[in-house]
C-alpha cells in the first residue's frame, strides 16, 4: 500500500513535470513564431522616420525667366575686297595681320589703260557739247534764215497788192467801157446784118469770115465790131493781168512759208536725234544733262578708281591672295564664318554669338532681348549682348527641331576669337521688387497653382494647401499675383528616407499634420506633386 501510494505520487510529479516541459516549448514556438511575423510585417511595413520640413518665406524680390544653349562665336563683319577691273597688281601696301582704317590705301593695280579710258570718256562728253553747240548754231541760222525771208515777203506783201489793186482797176475800167459800148450799140439799134443784137462773138465770127473791110457790111457795123472787139479783149487781158497779180502775191508768200516750216522741222528732228543719242531731256543742256556720255564717264571713272584698292572699313587684314606682278582676283564670296576676295579685313563690325534654341525655346525669343555669354575656351570672359535675329527656317537634325538665333557683343575681349565655343543664357522676362517664392514650392495642376503654406496651432505646424495666382514663372523662383502675403512660410518638398539595420526603408513621406488636404510627402514642384 505504502509503495503503491509512492508510485503515484512519483507518476503525478513526473506528470506535471512534462506538461509543463511541453507547455514551455510551446510557448517558445508561438514567441517566436509571433516575433518572425513581427519582424516580417515590421520590413514590409516600416515606421515613419522623423523627418525635419524645410520651408521657405514669401518675399520681394526679382524674378527673371531664361533659356540657354551652346553656340559659336562668329565674324559676319569679315570682308572680302577685290577690285571690280582686271589688271596687274604693281604694289601692296599692308600686311597679314595690320590694322587698317576705313579709306586706307591698301595695294595699286597698273591704270595706265584705264586712264586712257577715263581721258577718252572726258573728251567723248566735252566734243558732244561742242556738237550739240554747232548743230544748234546751223539749224537756228537755218531757221532765221527762213524766218527772214518769209518777214521779208510779208513786208512787201502790200507792193504785190498794189500790183493786184491796179490789175483790178483796168479790169473794172474794161468792163465798163465795154459795158457802155453794149449800151450805145443797144440805144442807136446797131444791129447784125440778120438784125439780132451786135456781140462780141458774132463780130468775131463776122470777122473771121469776111474781114473788117467786107463791102457788103456797113461801114458802122464794122466799125463797132472793131471797137467791140478791142473792148472785150481788154476785159480778157484785165482779168489775166489780176489773176497773174494775185497768183504772183500767192506763190511768193506761200513758198516762203514752206521754206521757213521746213527748217523748223528740220531743226526739231536734228536735235531731237542728237539728244536722243546723248540722253539730253532739257533745252539748253549743261556737262551734267549729257546722261549718256555721263554714264560712259562714271564707269570709266569707277574703273579707274578700282585700280586704288581702299579699305571699305576698318579692321585686321586677314589674307592676301595675290602678289605683285599678278592678276588681282576680280571675284569675291561672303558666307557667314567664310569670305574670300583679293585682300579679306576682319573685326570689321565686331564679333557675334550663333546659337541654336530648341523650338520650345525660340518660341520665347524676341529680337532686342539680353543675352549672357562665356566662353569654354576664357573661363574668366563673361559678355553681354542682345539678340538681333532669329531665322524663320528651322534646322532638324536627328529628328530634333532648332531654330538659330544671332546676338550682338556689347563689348569683344582681346583674347575672343571667331570659332569658339560659347553658352548662350538668354533672359525671356524679368520682374523687379515683386512678390515671390521659391519655385519649388509651387504646384502646377492644369490651370491651377498652389503652395502649401505652414503655420502653427495649439503647438503643432498644421499645413494648409493654398491657392495662387502666378505672374511671371522664373528659373529659381515664382512672381506670386495673389494669395499669399509677403512674410508667409510655405514648404518646400522633400523625401528624405533612411536604412534600417536589416537593409529596408525605414521611413518616407512627411510626418507633420495636413489642413485642406492634398499635400503628400516627395510632391510638389512644377510638375504636380502630393
Amino acid at each position: 500500500m505504502t509503495f503503491m501510494k509512492k508510485t503515484n505520487i512519483y507518476d503525478m510529479t513526473f506528470m506535471k513535470k512534462t506538461n509543463i516541459r511541453i507547455v514551455s516549448i510551446n510557448l517558445v514556438l508561438v514567441l517566436a513564431v509571433v516575433g518572425i511575423a513581427f519582424w516580417g510585417w515590421s520590413a514590409l511595413h516600416p515606421s515613419a522616420a522623423k523627418v525635419t520640413t524645410t520651408t521657405a518665406l514669401v518675399s520681394t524680390g526679382d524674378v527673371s525667366a531664361t533659356v540657354s544653349a551652346a553656340g559659336t562665336v562668329i565674324s559676319p563683319g569679315d570682308i572680302g575686297v577685290s577690285p571690280s577691273v582686271s589688271a596687274q597688281i604693281s604694289s601692296i601696301n599692308v600686311h597679314v595681320g595690320q590694322k587698317v582704317t576705313r579709306g586706307q590705301l591698301m595695294a595699286v593695280l597698273d591704270s595706265t589703260a584705264l586712264r586712257n579710258s577715263l581721258n577718252q570718256a572726258k573728251s567723248t562728253l566735252s566734243m558732244a557739247q561742242i556738237a550739240y553747240a554747232q548743230n544748234k548754231a546751223n539749224t537756228d541760222a537755218a531757221v532765221s534764215a527762213a524766218q527772214k525771208a518769209l518777214n521779208d515777203s510779208q513786208q512787201t506783201a502790200s507792193t504785190a497788192q498794189n500790183s493786184v489793186d491796179s490789175a483790178q482797176r483796168a479790169l473794172d475800167a474794161a468792163t465798163l467801157t465795154l459795158s457802155n459800148l453794149q449800151w450805145t450799140n443797144q440805144q442807136n439799134h446797131i444791129t447784125t446784118l440778120n438784125g439780132g443784137e451786135l456781140t462780141v462773138d458774132y463780130c468775131k465770127t463776122y470777122a473771121s469770115n469776111y474781114g473788117t473791110t467786107n463791102g457788103n457790111v456797113a461801114t458802122t457795123n464794122s466799125t463797132n465790131c472793131n471797137t467791140l472787139i478791142a473792148d472785150s479783149d481788154a476785159v480778157v487781158n484785165a482779168q489775166a493781168a489780176l489773176a497773174a497779180a494775185k497768183a504772183a502775191q500767192s506763190v511768193s508768200v506761200s513758198s516762203l512759208q514752206t521754206a521757213y516750216d521746213s527748217a523748223v522741222a528740220s531743226q526739231k528732228f536734228t536735235m531731237d536725234n542728237f539728244k536722243a543719242q546723248h540722253g539730253i531731256n532739257v533745252d539748253n543742256p549743261k556737262a551734267s544733262d549729257f546722261t549718256v556720255d555721263q554714264a560712259a564717264l562714271a564707269v570709266a571713272q569707277k574703273n579707274y578708281d578700282a585700280a586704288f584698292i581702299k579699305a571699305p572699313a576698318s579692321g585686321v587684314v586677314a589674307s592676301i591672295s595675290a602678289a605683285v606682278g599678278q592678276f588681282a582676283p576680280t571675284a569675291s564670296s561672303s558666307v557667314v564664318g567664310s569670305v574670300s576676295g583679293f585682300i579679306v579685313l576682319t573685326g570689321v563690325s565686331g564679333l557675334e554669338v550663333s546659337s541654336s534654341f530648341s523650338e520650345s525655346d525660340a518660341a520665347k525669343l524676341v529680337a532686342g532681348q539680353t543675352a549672357a555669354f562665356t566662353f569654354s575656351a576664357l573661363p574668366s570672359v563673361n559678355a553681354t549682348g542682345k539678340l538681333l535675329s532669329v531665322d524663320l527656317l528651322p534646322t532638324v537634325a536627328s529628328g530634333a527641331t532648332s531654330y538659330k538665333a544671332t546676338f550682338s557683343l556689347d563689348s569683344s575681349a582681346p583674347e575672343l576669337k571667331s570659332g569658339m565655343t560659347a553658352t548662350t543664357t538668354v533672359t525671356t522676362g524679368a520682374a523687379f521688387n515683386v512678390l515671390q517664392v521659391a519655385a519649388q514650392a509651387v504646384t502646377t495642376r492644369g490651370t491651377g497653382s498652389f503652395v502649401n503654406v505652414l503655420t502653427t496651432k495649439n503647438g503643432k505646424d498644421v499645413i494648409t494647401r493654398t491657392p495662387v495666382v502666378l505672374g511671371l514663372i522664373g528659373d529659381s523662383a515664382d512672381q506670386i499675383l495673389s494669395g499669399i502675403n509677403a512674410g508667409a512660410k510655405v514648404v518646400l518638398p522633400s523625401a528624405k528616407t533612411s536604412v534600417g539595420a536589416n537593409g529596408f526603408p525605414s521611413g518616407a513621406g512627411l510626418g507633420v499634420a495636413i489642413a485642406g488636404g492634398g499635400f503628400g510627402g516627395g510632391g510638389g514642384g512644377r510638375g504636380g506633386g502630393g
